[in-house]
């Protein structure tokens, strides 16, 4: 990140809003507690366990607790099952919990639809709890478990500040996107919707110990640092990705956002109003991410991924695939950095949310994987633990979904060199057809890495 010789100092970050205050007493439960849980002191303090992130997850509860709400996640459960996924081992073992997790994503949407009253939310995440209140998976669209997702809608006929600091130890990327629409409820495209304006964390100026103003509303940034132009006459949804390639030791930076300025503020929207419209989300988004991996994914052949792309707004590189594995097979892959900052590989279940991966190795990135001695990386998936220490693991199951993103790409990606090849092995010959210098763990030695991966996940929540 830049740093600015004369910005305004940013105050802490404090408590967001009266209406989520009162949002805080909502009584509704919708939760569940799986190993991917973890939870959060009830005191105040971290970058993401923040009281308007608290009001939030109460309404939520609230949300998914309402019979449309609950009605709408079963017509989607449905359409999984009339879907030919649906009728795959795969596909029918994850399409109720897959149904409840874009579910909860709807309403995660929802409540952060109301730009008189921001909040960014930490949405599209992991189970976990906070205060001793659970918050179900919200998990989607091959979420990116490398990533922590924060949305807000913003209006074009109001002005924001979003108030911040970087941590010493910061993400790898920072990125600000803003959308036309939430994914999933415009076009059909490879990136779920419409780019309309785009700022990384480097060209943010900040002051001498990481914070920052950055400044939204319709008129042209003219010269000022920190800003993003909101299109005029609508609402725009403001997507923020804090990369984390070392879960080890890099903290999501702290984020508040304030109306400064606008038209007089709406009335609040009831629960029952924002349990109709997470219904009218989820009745969009659903159908259309289940259409999206029916043309990108399903139409390619299984135990296969696709040439790299480009990504949009110099987010650099993605590519992907499906796997479908008999009895005894492994898919093996090796991809190249291409001097991407941060690589990160994952699974997700046929329905597009990933499979386990705060104590299961459902994704791996360069911090977490062993290289091969040329600098590759070779990744294997099996239902069974194959013994491999860059194992991806679908939790038992035999087919789902592959995502590889390169991010952070310097100059002009290689796109050509990012995959270099990949096949269906027989897990019984790994020892001998994977490359020369291949790591290989015993039982115990897995268990020590999916314990470090828990712990190191944890960070994002008490820090």
């Amino acid at each position: 990140m830049r740093t600015a010789t004369a910005l305004v100092s940013v105050a802490a970050l404090a408590v967001v809003g009266t209406a989520c205050t009162a949002a805080q007493n909502g009584t509704g439960e919708a939760g569940r507690t799986t190993t991917n849980s973890l939870e959060r002191p009830a005191e105040d303090g971290g970058a993401l366990a923040t009281a308007g992130q608290r009001a939030l997850e109460a309404r939520v509860r609230q949300i998914l607790a309402t019979d449309v709400v609950q009605q709408q996640i079963q017509q989607v459960r449905e359409l999984y099952d009339s879907d030919p996924q649906g009728a795959t081992p795969s596909g029918r073992a994850t399409a109720a919990a897959a149904a409840a997790s874009i579910g909860a994503a709807a309403a995660q949407y929802a409540v952060t639809e109301d730009p008189d009253r921001p909040v960014l939310m930490w949405a599209v995440t992991l189970p976990h709890r906070f205060a001793g209140l659970d918050m179900p998976n919200s998990g989607y669209g091959i979420e990116n478990p490398d990533n922590v997702y924060r949305q807000v809608t913003v209006a074009g006929d109001a002005r924001y500040e979003i108030r911040g600091r970087f941590p010493g130890q910061a993400p790898a990327e920072v990125h600000f996107e803003m959308r036309d629409s939430i994914p999933g409820t415009a076009a059909l495209t490879a990136e779920g919707g419409t780019q309309v304006g785009s700022l990384t964390g480097d060209a943010i100026e900040t002051e001498p110990d990481g914070t920052f103003v950055l400044t939204m509303d319709s008129a042209p940034a003219n010269g000022r640092p920190n800003h993003m132009q909101i299109p005029a006459g609508d609402t725009s949804l403001l997507i923020v990705r804090d990369l984390l390639n070392d879960w080890a030791s890099e903290t999501p930076s702290r984020l508040e956002i304030v109306r400064v300025d606008g038209p007089p503020v709406a009335p609040e929207r009831t629960v029952d109003q924002q349990a109709a419209r997470t219904a009218e989300i989820l009745g969009q988004i659903a159908p259309f991410w289940m259409k999206y991996f029916n043309e990108y994914y399903y139409k390619t052949p299984e135990n296969q991924i696709r040439p790299a792309r480009e990504r949009p707004g110099g987010r650099g590189l993605s590519t992907g695939g499906r796997f479908a594995l008999a009895a005894g097979e492994a898919l093996v892959f090796t991809v190249d950095p291409v001097g991407a900052e941060s690589l990160g590989v994952q699974i997700s279940d046929p329905w597009g949310v990933a499979y386990p991966y705060r104590d299961k190795t459902g994704s791996l990135n360069t911090t977490q994987a062993v290289p091969n001695p040329d600098g590759t990386y070779t990744f294997v998936v099996s239902p069974q633990d194959p013994g491999v220490r860059n194992w991806l693991d679908p939790s038992g199951n035999d087919a789902g979904l592959i995502a590889v993103r390169w991010q952070s790409v310097p100059g002009k990606p290689p796109v050509d060199a990012a995959l270099r090849s990949s096949a269906v092995l027989q897990v019984a010959d790994l020892s001998t057809a994977l490359p020369d210098g291949t790591v290989f763990v015993d039982p115990e030695e897995r268990r020590v890495q999916q314990q470090q991966r828990a712990t190191d996940f944890d960070r994002r929540l008490t820090q």
